[in-house]
């Protein structure tokens, strides 16, 4: 069982998070292999902020997300995912998107590799003004190097990353009234929903789900009722553990938990 309790502030986001990744992995191990191996995570400490940054090390008009899991990334298998909601409208993302056709989807950002390295990338999926129920499409969102900037061993242990990302990324676009015509930018909410992913490669652009923050990991379909929502025009930096579910047969699929820091 995944062992999880809601939402604290990262008063000290490091102890927090190598405390709850060594219980979820000790319980993992414990329950899978008899004599096992403990993972040399649970000692690591995560390098400290920048000087001169904010909540999570985010720099004035960034986010910080830090992306842990239970056992090192495996990349060559898994894509790992943190999709935020930024238009208010009362959903959260979720692993059943097909069903609300993306509702909760407005941008997000993956890890995931290719030729043997790592990279990131942001998305956003967008929604047609002249047809508000055809499918959405999911476009990527260009951004320099500077706004979204990606740590790919944050905790020296293989089992953390850290993105760095201006708001700006997460400014929704609008589909054009035309096909060929340029999207129009719109601010986005001062209150957003978030959730994250772990995934693999499916069918017609519909990722197949390993695991979510939700207590069902891939069959939970939201991610709504234990975490409060991200109110960014406010400092925070809290740490969201991913709720009491089945454990995943594979710990590197297995998301332990998220940190967000925002510096308005």
């Amino acid at each position: 069982m995944r062992a999880r309790a809601g939402i604290r502030p990262a008063t000290n986001p490091s102890a927090a998070r190598l405390e709850a990744r060594a219980l979820r992995s000790l319980r993992f191990v414990c329950g899978l292999f008899t004599g096992a191996i403990i993972f040399a995570a649970c000692g690591s400490q995560v390098s400290p902020n920048s000087p001169g940054s904010g909540a999570g090390g985010a720099p004035p008009g960034y986010l910080s997300i830090k992306f842990d899991v239970a056992a090192p990334f495996n990349f060559s298998n898994y894509e790992y995912w943190i999709v935020f909601n930024t238009i208010a409208n009362g959903a959260t993302p979720g692993t059943f998107p097909q069903n609300d056709n993306f509702l909760g989807y407005s941008t997000g950002v993956v890890v995931a590799g290719a030729g043997g390295g790592t990279y990131t990338a942001s998305y956003q999926w967008l929604r047609s003004t002249a047809c508000p129920n055809c499918a959405v499409q999911r476009v990527p969102f260009p951004a320099t190097a500077q706004q979204l900037q990606y740590i790919a061993d944050s905790n020296g242990s293989g089992t953390e990353f850290t993105i760095l990302v201006s708001r700006s990324v997460f400014v929704p676009i609008n589909a054009s009234r035309s096909p060929g015509g340029s999207p129009a930018p719109r601010p986005y909410a001062n209150t957003w929903t978030f959730n994250a992913f772990v995934t693999q490669g499916g069918l017609q652009g519909l990722p197949v789900f390993v695991d979510s923050m939700g207590a069902g990991g891939p069959n939970d379909p939201q991610y709504s009722c234990c975490t409060p929502p991200l109110q960014v025009n406010t400092t925070f930096d809290n740490v969201y553990y991913a709720l009491s579910g089945a454990t995943q047969s594979d710990p590197s699929a297995q998301i332990v938990s998220v940190e967000i820091g925002n510096n308005p």
